[in-house]
């Protein structure tokens, strides 16, 4: 858990501000679920999956899962202890997407010709042999500040997190992936160029409802009636987009 610099930060930042992670100021370590209770700054990253051709990756939650049930996301993980954010991607990458990370002896390998750039080398979990060499590189110069109040409907949660943006590319198109393996929260998913997830972002912003007002003095970020589990995360996702090409 962090604290933010009051030298730097009067105020409460907006909600998808830049943030530079070399002034903030370690507080501790908690479970997710107490950080979210009581609105404590956390770290976690958002992962753009792109195939060879493209294409981007977008998960389908089960209907069986407690939070977000149906919705479409692409990948995240919160940050634990010890762990250096690249160290997150990789992980997530790994047990979201069934495989396991291996380079010279490491889980990853900074690429110093490449400023900001990371290789890893991926084998799969099951019987298929497989070898895959991904590259990871941030989709933001800076992390960004992450807010979603949910309100009296959901015990007054706060999601506040320092959030990394990543590109993680594969180098086949995802056809040619054979050995990709989802968890059982993924009920499907789906492959979608930079223009369609545009276009389906910017659609389901108009699902949102429109007339809702939260109490006077209460943070409410309110309801969401699309296709995402909220605007809030969509808004994240949406930042990443024009740095893709």
């Amino acid at each position: 858990m962090y604290e933010l610099p009051p030298a730097l930060f009067a105020e409460e930042p907006a909600h998808l501000t830049p943030i530079d992670p070399s002034t903030l100021l370690p507080k501790g370590s908690y479970p997710i679920d107490v950080a979210h209770r009581n609105g404590y700054l956390h770290t976690g990253s958002v992962l753009y999956i792109m195939d060879s051709s493209g294409l981007l990756l977008f998960l389908q939650r089960s209907s069986d899962v407690v939070t977000c049930p149906g919705t479409w996301s692409i990948l995240g993980e919160h940050s634990t202890v010890g762990e250096e954010i690249i160290q997150t991607v990789v992980r997530g990458v790994e047990e979201e997407l069934g495989f396991v990370a291996v380079a010279n002896g490491g889980r990853e390998s900074y690429n110093p010709d490449s400023p900001g750039v990371w290789t890893v080398e991926l084998h799969p979990k099951n019987e298929m042999k497989e070898t895959l060499h991904v590259t990871i590189q941030k989709a933001t110069d800076f992390p960004l500040y992450y807010i979603r109040n949910y309100g009296p409907r959901n015990d007054n949660r706060i999601d506040r997190q320092i959030t990394y943006l990543w590109l993680v590319t594969f180098p086949k198109p995802h056809g040619e992936i054979h050995s990709m393996v989802f968890d059982d929260e993924v009920a499907n998913h789906k492959w979608i160029s930079l223009e369609k997830v545009r276009s389906w972002l910017s659609e389901d912003a108009t699902k949102d409802n429109k007339v809702f007002r939260s109490d006077v003095g209460v943070l409410d970020d309110g309801p969401d009636e699309g296709d995402f589990c909220h605007r809030t995360i969509r808004s994240l996702y949406e930042v990443g987009l024009p740095t893709m090409v």
